[in-house]
């Protein structure tokens, strides 16, 4: 008679239904438990005692995926073996724990090829397979993130995976810590799944009910002295409510979202933390636990009256704390961690720059930033493996920490390779030129740190992330590392198109090519052509950054540009904004410059990020005026000591700048941390030549700071600037500072920020009245006219000679090449040497001359108000890398603090009393003293004005970075 024995799952199987039913919990059979007992049917196999049974065949009945041979190998029992029941009830737990079969049976038949010859039958009910898994009811989270969790869970739950109990369980659970963490303590997941018709499959789903958000409520604590609640609280980064601090409490604006395991990390990190780094360091936080008390919320939607009410839950949180003794820095131990060898460097130059002495209130945050900079001490020696272990010797009765550090020093590592992958283009040569570590020198981890820094600043390369991009292959028995950079090539090569609104150019059109790493060999070739209804240019240079392979970095730019400086045109351009400042007292004129420039760059030591620079210009500049402001400032002011009025043409600039800048950020285009200086000093004329002769220093500052946790960037800009003439020539009014525009004060028009001066100039006045003295035909009275010569003042902006801006921003990356910043811009420009604004002399004396009893000098009045006024901006931007363009394109709000509004008037016009005498001799006396004379004081008592409104708030639409 066949014997048969199986393992059934107790719970409910799949059946052809296509109704949700809970997934079945399946358990495993007793590995004590023999299969061929469970049947209660079977009975002993008749066998000749002296002829033991063999097995004859193996057959597996029910198995579609799995092929019996992959069977056959899991398996102890083999055709021809002889009959073992023992060997069956290992073969039947080993198909078990395959986790293929929801159903495993097993028969043991006789076989008819012979007596004494058993057929061993497992039957087997494969496991569907998982064609779907669907997630009902989530709200709070995406599937990418559940994904992304059971990924980093490992619970190998995946579409065409086979249905497995144990993982489905797992899953369930690792949803709900997903949930949990986003608030939902109380959701709830139920797994079910729908069997596919006509196949071995099913649809696996997860109903979910999320149920209330839980927020954190009130936080409170028990038994703390040293430090308020609110100091505590503020430690809390997870549980803290976003608020505006204060200086004596903070305003909470919005409660977090209560999560259990951020707030142990709260308890551990931030309250124990802050504890024992001000010497409490036995200090016990809640020892068994927080108290916590859940309670129901009711609030507007939003936090908005008249949008509906919305429930939920909270939950109030109680900290009970056990500060304890306060202890401060005993004695200081540094010591080998191998008995039988001495420490490689010296222990009291350890000792002194430990952070704490002997006395200091203890702070473990000092003491892991101390073995932290020990790590790096060491790592720049070849060390790359050491650890520090603390060891405390708690005094209670002095109230000390005695403190023992063991140093394992490990191997020192020798470099015996440096390889590089990923540079098709570069050559290996560019690469080696940026690195401080050369093969067969000791390993130092310091000097690494700072190439892979030199080599993001190259922009060759996709960010080259340390910890990540290189493969360091340890040698023990030689000492000795292999190190393999793994790089990642940019396009070396751009040809972009670019066109749109900028606050510069205007609205333009320009054809750009460039070439940063021109044949793999580093030089960088740029052409550039710019058509705009303010602007064009054009510019081709060529940098080498390696001169007979020494870090000589040289280069030349050859370029021709016609800039028309209109600011009221520029004003209404930039998006229907209005002219802010009276049309006929800007600056409008015509700028047409060309030149070169040579330079060439050094560092002050090899590889260092100090360099040296000198570079040489010339430029040969005209000027075209079209109002009578850009007319007065260019031929009225003295710039180039020639006779008569100053030039407007073959104004010629020689110029000579040497510079010293230290830079170490670590991206030209995405910075993200690192700082720079330069400063410049620019000397043109004297003994170069040209007819102009400045003096023009320049300082500029800029740092960027990664800040939470290093995902955003916090980027500071400062830059001041002055100029000045000499040898009795002043700075021509085109090289003068104005301010405002995107590359300062975002807000403001461009080039609109300046001092306001007043040009005297002469002009014609011609005045009519009625000489009741002549008659017409008709007997009425004629119209008569005369001319008189005043004296008048025309506003203008000069620019000054001393600006100085600052920036602040605050980076966020909101997806790839996209960012929003907040921003806060502020500075001022004015005049210092007032005496540069003077007038030329032949000028002077002609008004002089003309207008003997006027107060007329050759020193230009300055505007009240409008001389080093402070200005801001303040606002938000958002920014776009387009990879194709290679610019960044930005849209940006402002808002102006402290902008100038008001109309300014200038000084009174004058009549020289010789020609209002002429005027009474002449005219009959009544004519003269009704008509002619009131006109004349009319005219004196109303001078020019000028309407120097700036902008409240402004939009725009701009191709560039401020910083």
């Amino acid at each position: 008679m066949p014997q048969e024995s199986s393992s059934k799952p107790q719970t409910q199987q799949p059946d052809q239904s296509q109704q949700s039913q809970p997934a079945p919990q399946q358990p495993a059979p007793s590995p004590t438990q023999s299969p061929l007992e469970e049947a209660p049917t079977q009975t002993a196999p008749a066998a000749d005692q002296n002829s033991p049974a063999i097995v004859d065949r193996i057959i597996f009945i029910g198995n579609r995926r799995i092929r019996s041979d992959t069977l056959k190998a899991r398996i102890f029992s083999r055709e021809g073996d002889p009959y073992n029941e023992e060997t069956l009830r290992r073969d039947f737990q080993a198909l078990w724990n395959t986790q293929f079969f929801e159903d495993v049976k097993l028969r043991v038949e006789d076989s008819p090829d012979g007596p004494n010859h058993k057929n061993i039958i497992f039957e087997v009910r494969e496991r569907p397979v998982i064609r779907r898994i669907r997630y009902d009811g989530i709200h709070s989270i995406s599937e990418s993130d559940i994904l992304d969790r059971f990924k980093e869970r490992k619970v190998g739950l995946t579409v065409e995976s086979s249905f497995d109990p144990t993982r489905i369980k797992k899953a369930e659970v690792v949803l709900k810590e997903l949930l949990g963490e986003h608030g939902r303590q109380f959701a709830t997941v139920t797994p079910q799944y729908e069997r596919i018709a006509s196949s071995n499959a099913v649809i696996l789903v997860f109903k979910i009910q999320e149920g209330p958000k839980v927020k954190v409520g009130h936080i409170r604590f028990t038994g703390n002295h040293a430090f308020s609640d609110r100091k505590l609280i503020r430690a809390m980064r997870h549980d803290r409510p976003y608020s505006i601090p204060l200086y004596f409490w903070d305003i909470a604006v919005l409660s977090k979202t209560y999560d259990s395991e951020k707030l142990t990390e709260d308890i551990e990190v931030g309250i124990r933390g802050l504890y024992q780094d001000n010497g409490y360091f036995k200090v016990v936080v809640a020892p068994n636990g927080p108290i916590l008390e859940n309670y129901d919320t009711e609030g507007y939607k939003l936090g908005v009256p008249l949008t509906g009410r919305t429930h939920g839950k909270a939950v109030n949180i109680t900290i009970p704390i056990e500060e304890g003794t306060r202890y401060k820095m005993g004695t200081l131990k540094i010591v080998s961690a191998d008995p039988d060898k001495a420490l490689s460097l010296k222990v009291e130059a350890l000792k002194t720059v430990f952070p704490l002495k002997q006395g200091d209130i203890f702070s473990a945050a000092k003491v892991r930033k101390a073995i932290e900079d020990y790590g790096k001490a060491y790592g720049q020696y070849g060390f790359i493996d050491f650890t520090a272990e603390p060891e405390f010797d708690i005094d209670d009765a002095t109230a000390t920490v005695n403190l023992t550090l063991r140093f394992s020093e490990e191997k020192q590592y020798y470099v015996r390779r440096i390889d590089f992958t990923g540079n098709t283009t570069t050559r290996d040569k560019v690469i080696r030129r940026e690195l401080l570590l050369d093969e067969g020198q000791l390993f130092n981890k310091r000097a690494w740190e700072i190439s892979i820094l030199r080599l993001n600043q190259l922009n060759y390369f996709e960010r080259i992330e340390e910890d990540k991009a290189v493969e360091i292959k340890r040698n023990v028995k030689d000492g000795t590392v292999d190190l393999n950079l793994k790089l990642k090539e940019k396009g070396k090569q751009s040809i972009g198109l670019q066109g749109g609104v900028s606050g510069l150019a205007g609205t333009f059109i320009g054809l750009t090519y460039q070439t940063n790493n021109f044949l793999g060999l580093g030089e960088t070739l740029t052409f550039s052509a710019q058509f705009g209804d303010l602007q064009r240019s054009f510019m081709f240079g060529f940098t080498e950054p390696y001169l007979f392979d020494r870090p000589i970095s040289t280069g030349f730019t050859i370029f021709d540009s016609k800039y028309n400086f209109d600011q009221a045109k520029q004003e209404a351009l930039l998006l229907g904004q209005s002219v802010s400042i009276n049309p006929e007292f800007v600056q409008n004129y015509t700028q047409n410059s060309t030149g070169f420039t040579i330079f060439a760059q050094y560092p002050v030591k090899r590889l260092s990020f100090t360099r040296l620079s000198l570079t040489y210009g010339l430029t040969h500049t005209n000027i075209e005026t079209f109002n009578e402001a850009s007319t007065l400032l260019f031929e009225q002011l003295q710039f180039t000591s020639v006779a008569g009025p100053s030039a407007l043409t073959g104004i010629v600039s020689s110029t000579i700048t040497p510079s010293v800048s230290y830079n170490t950020i670590d991206n030209p285009q995405n910075p993200r941390k690192g700082k720079s200086y330069f400063y410049s000093l620019a000397v043109s004329g004297g003994p170069l030549g040209g007819n102009v002769n400045t003096v023009t220093n320049v300082f500029s500052y800029t740092q960027f700071r990664p800040v939470f946790k290093k995902r955003n960037v916090l980027g500071l800009h400062f830059t001041s600037a002055f100029t000045t003439g000499y040898g009795g020539k002043e700075v021509p009014p085109f090289s003068r500072f104005y301010m405002g525009g995107e590359q300062d004060l975002r807000g403001y028009d461009i080039r609109s920020i300046s001092p306001v001066t007043f040009i005297p100039t002469e002009t014609a006045q011609t005045f009519i009245f009625t000489d009741p003295t002549t008659l017409s035909a008709t007997g009425t009275p004629l119209s008569r006219s005369f001319t008189v010569p005043i004296l008048t003042y025309q506003a203008t902006l000069p620019g000054g000679d001393l600006q100085t801006s600052g920036n602040i921003e605050y980076r966020i990356p909101i997806v790839g090449p996209v960012t929003v910043s907040l921003f806060l811009d502020g500075g001022t420009d004015g005049i210092v040497r007032t005496d540069a604004l003077k007038l030329n002399p032949q000028g002077l004396t002609n008004l002089l001359q003309q207008f003997p009893g006027a107060n007329v000098s050759g020193q230009l009045p300055i505007a009240n108000g409008t001389n080093f006024r402070i200005r801001g901006s303040t606002g938000i931007e958002f920014g776009v890398q387009l990879p194709i363009v290679q610019a960044p394109f930005r849209i940006y709000y402002a808002y102006n603090l402290n902008r100038l509004h008001s109309e300014i008037i200038s000084p009174p016009d004058y009549i020289n009393p010789s020609e209002l005498k002429l005027l009474e001799d002449t005219l009959p006396p009544e004519v003269y003293k009704t008509q002619v004379l009131p006109l004349l004081q009319e005219f004196s008592l109303n001078p020019g004005r000028l309407n120097y409104f700036e902008p409240k708030t402004t939009f725009r639409f701009t191709v560039g970075k401020t910083f």
